[in-house]
C-alpha cells in the first residue's frame, strides 16, 4: 500500500515537473518573441511661435506639423507665423551657398465660396524649398508646406478658424539632370516615397484647418549634375455641404534652376 502510494505520489511530482517545464519553456518564447519585435522610433518635438506677443505650441511629429486651436486670435496670421518659423530655421540651417537660383518660397491664397450673413472662405497654399547641399552632381533639399482654410467674417477684420471636413496635402519634388538620369534617396521616417526622378509626399486630415509638413535631407543625384529643382504643393479642400460638395484646389510652387 505505501509503495503504491509512493508511486501515485512521484507520478504527480514529474505531471508538476513537467507543467513547470513547458509553461518556462512557453515564457521563453514569448519573451524571444517580444525581444524581436521592432522598435518603432517617432520623432516628435514641440516648437513656440510667437504671435503678437502670444505663444502658440505647434506640435511636429515626425515631420507632420499640427497647430492648435488660436480662439480670439487671428488665424490666418497664426498660419503666416507658423509658415515663417520654419522657413527661418531652414534658412539659418543651410550652410552650404548653392548655385540653384530662384525663390525659396511661394504662397498663394484665393477665396474659394461665401457663407450667407457669415463671410468669405480663403483657401491658402504656401511652399518653401531649401537647398541645404549641393555638390554640382548630388543636391540635398528640405523645405516646409503646407495648407490652411479660414473664414474673413464680414463683421470683423481679422479671420477665424473654418475647418474643411477633408483636407489634403500633396508635396512633389522634382529634379532635373543636365543629362541622363536621376537617382532620389529619401530618409526613413521622412512619409515621402520616391520614383526615379521625383520624392513625393500626401497625407489627409479630417475636420481640420491645416496641415503641414516639414522635411529635410531628401537627395538627388546625377552623373553629370543636378540643373533643375521643383517644389510643386498642393491643398485639397472639401467642404461638405456649405462648400456646395466640392473640392477645392489650391497651389504653390517653388522652381530653382542652376546658371550655367
Amino acid at each position: 500500500m505505501t509503495t503504491h502510494l509512493g508511486g501515485r505520489m512521484r507520478q504527480k511530482l514529474a505531471w508538476f515537473m513537467a507543467l513547470l517545464l513547458v509553461g518556462a519553456m512557453l515564457h521563453g518564447v514569448s519573451a524571444t518573441s517580444y525581444s524581436k519585435q521592432p522598435e518603432v522610433k517617432v520623432n516628435t518635438y514641440t516648437v513656440t511661435v510667437y504671435v503678437n506677443g502670444q505663444k502658440i505650441p505647434v506640435f511636429v511629429k515626425n515631420g507632420v506639423v499640427q497647430i492648435p486651436n488660436t480662439p480670439g486670435m487671428d488665424r490666418k496670421e497664426v498660419f503666416m507665423a507658423v509658415n515663417k518659423y520654419f522657413s527661418l530655421r531652414h534658412k539659418q540651417s543651410t550652410g552650404i551657398s548653392s548655385q540653384l537660383y530662384g525663390p525659396n518660397s511661394d504662397y498663394e491664397q484665393r477665396k474659394a465660396f461665401s457663407i450667407p450673413h457669415q463671410g468669405d472662405v480663403y483657401i491658402s497654399a504656401y511652399a518653401y524649398l531649401a537647398i541645404e547641399n549641393d555638390q554640382f552632381s548630388v543636391v540635398t533639399v528640405g523645405g516646409y508646406s503646407s495648407a490652411a482654410c479660414w473664414i474673413q467674417p464680414y463683421d470683423y477684420w481679422w479671420s477665424q478658424d473654418y475647418p474643411a471636413e477633408d483636407l489634403t496635402l500633396g508635396v512633389r519634388l522634382k529634379f532635373v539632370a543636365l543629362s541622363g538620369s536621376v537617382s532620389v534617396s529619401i530618409p526613413l521616417g521622412t512619409g515621402f516615397y520616391g520614383t526615379s526622378d521625383e520624392a513625393e509626399y500626401s497625407i489627409t486630415l479630417h475636420n481640420t484647418d491645416n496641415a503641414g509638413v516639414n522635411f529635410d535631407n531628401i537627395e538627388a543625384t546625377a552623373i553629370f549634375g543636378i540643373w533643375r529643382v521643383e517644389d510643386h504643393t498642393t491643398g485639397q479642400f472639401y467642404f461638405g455641404a456649405v462648400g456646395g460638395n466640392t473640392n477645392y484646389i489650391q497651389g504653390a510652387n517653388v522652381i530653382k534652376v542652376r546658371r550655367l
